[in-house]
């Protein structure tokens, strides 16, 4: 059984097609929100827009309202860089993250009705810029929510086209920029000066020594590194550096940064420099409802077959849809649905298969029609 006629899968290639040639970035979406409302006003749902800046959520009630099963989709775009120019691109999958969801609310539109519960989308801003979830909690989305589903298309080096994972565990994240402080002096006289190219050299050698459960597959580099560039016999006084830190574990994360921030502090107290920096918030790693994996796996074997059911990905990428479960007690899943993306993500030329589209599509109505006990 499933949902998806051939009307609404033609609905989800169309979608994907319209909202490709209007990328947005964060909180920035104002064609593709004000694209998505109308679409789901047209559909019956109940929609309030506005949140988050430019998010929005659709909502129909059932025969009763709990339990209620809210989609996630995101909606920016990836801004690139090319020879001085900034463009717009959808090469991070929202644009079909999005289809999706308008799929399901459009399969499901008519169904809800005789459902025990209610269901709700949730169209998010700023995944990209690690803001969007956040906001959209503080704007109370998940006020009366009790289980949240979110998913992401993958490439073939993570989960093959035509199957889908029950659980996409992302690392939690975080980036560090920062300035040095020493001396400038004239490069015949260096003991007047105090070298920014020493201090970062001894930043990065001890930084590197740092060591953390291998188990929770933390890594720690610089990104960037800047110092001199003037006249070859002058003493560099000043440098800038940058991190990203990344590790499976929250608990690990934030040891690692205590670390460093400890490290800083007892370089610069060596050199009598200054250093001064900024951690970013970052992203968090995940945090899944177990007997909603389980439903998850069941409605993925069920629509795609047992063949096709892969086990828990881990990827040390992040992902912003933690932040509903850290903030809140929802119980959440987030899966991984094989799409032949290509080259990769966020790469300007980034393409997929789109029938992906509609397996997604296909397992979420499979995994609401469980929750909310309706056999079709």
């Amino acid at each position: 059984m499933t949902y998806l006629t051939e009307d609404v899968k033609e609905y989800v290639y169309k979608t994907q097609q319209h909202l490709h040639t209007i990328p947005e970035p964060a909180f920035h979406e104002i064609k593709t929100a004000s694209y998505i409302a109308n679409e789901l006003e047209d559909m019956g749902y109940t929609v309030k827009t506005g949140l988050a800046n430019t998010g929005l959520t659709a909502y129909k009630v059932g025969k009763q309202k709990h339990p209620c099963v809210a989609i996630r989709a995101d909606m920016d775009c990836i801004i690139h860089e090319n020879n001085g120019k900034v463009f717009y691109r959808h090469s991070c999958g929202h644009d079909a993250h999005s289809s999706i969801a308008l799929g399901v609310a459009k399969a499901l539109a008519d169904k809800i009705d005789d459902m025990n519960g209610s269901i709700k989308f949730i169209f998010q801003p700023a995944e990209e810029t690690g803001e969007g979830a956040k906001a959209m909690v503080e704007a109370g989305v998940l006020s009366n929510v009790d289980y949240l589903i979110g998913y992401h298309l993958r490439m073939d080096a993570e989960c093959l086209f035509g199957k889908m994972s029950p659980s996409l565990y992302h690392s939690a994240g975080c980036t560090i920029t920062g300035e040095v402080q020493g001396q400038t002096a004239h490069g015949g006289r260096p003991h007047l000066g105090t070298n920014a190219i020493d201090i970062l050299h001894s930043l990065i050698t001890n930084i590197n020594t740092i060591r953390s459960n291998p188990l929770s597959a933390t890594n720690i580099k610089f990104t960037k590194l800047s110092a001199g560039g003037g006249s070859l016999n002058v003493i560099p006084g000043k440098g800038s550096f940058g991190i990203d830190v990344r590790s499976a574990s929250n608990e690990e994360l934030e040891a690692s940064k205590e670390k460093i921030r400890r490290i800083f502090d007892q370089t610069a107290q060596m050199y009598q420099a200054k250093i001064s920096y900024e951690m970013s918030e970052g992203v968090p790693a995940p945090r899944y409802d177990e007997r909603l994996e389980k439903i998850a796996e069941k409605a993925i074997s069920k629509v795609l077959g047992a063949d096709n059911l892969e086990g828990a990905i881990y990827t040390p990428g992040g992902e912003d849809f933690h932040y509903y479960t850290k903030l809140t007690d929802v119980k959440a899943v987030y899966m991984a649905i094989g799409a032949e993306v290509s080259p990769g993500l966020h790469d300007p030329n980034m393409t997929f298969n789109k029938e992906a589209m509609v397996n997604g599509a296909k397992v979420v109505c499979e995994m609401v029609r469980e929750l909310l006990g309706n056999e079709g």
